[in-house]
């Protein structure tokens, strides 16, 4: 099976899962994002005990809103922080076609 594909299907599967599970978080609607939900906090503070991330100095992330507990623990932890900006995702969105 193509990856594209799998990922498609796959990324389909936990949106749904999400919504039916009632986990799911703002901002709405969950496709086409990474989506928010319950629990997200504890999984950013999970991240820390990483050995990747003791020993990072530089992350990169993006500016989905499911992500913002990571954004900032990058930021507490004196981690430099790389985010693509919204402009720029979409307009690499664009040139992917």
């Amino acid at each position: 099976m193509d990856i594209n594909k799998q990922k498609k299907e796959l990324r389909e599967k936990i949106w749904k899962l999400l919504q039916e599970k009632n986990v799911a978080k703002f901002p709405f609607p969950l496709k086409d994002r990474i989506p928010n939900f319950e629990g997200s906090e504890k999984a950013a503070n999970l991240l820390q005990q990483l050995e990747e991330w003791k020993n990072a100095k530089i992350i990169i992330t993006n500016p989905d809103f499911a992500q913002r507990n990571v954004r900032e623990l990058i930021l507490k932890n004196n981690k430099t922080l790389i985010m693509a900006s919204q402009q720029l995702l979409e307009l690499s969105n664009i040139v992917k076609g």
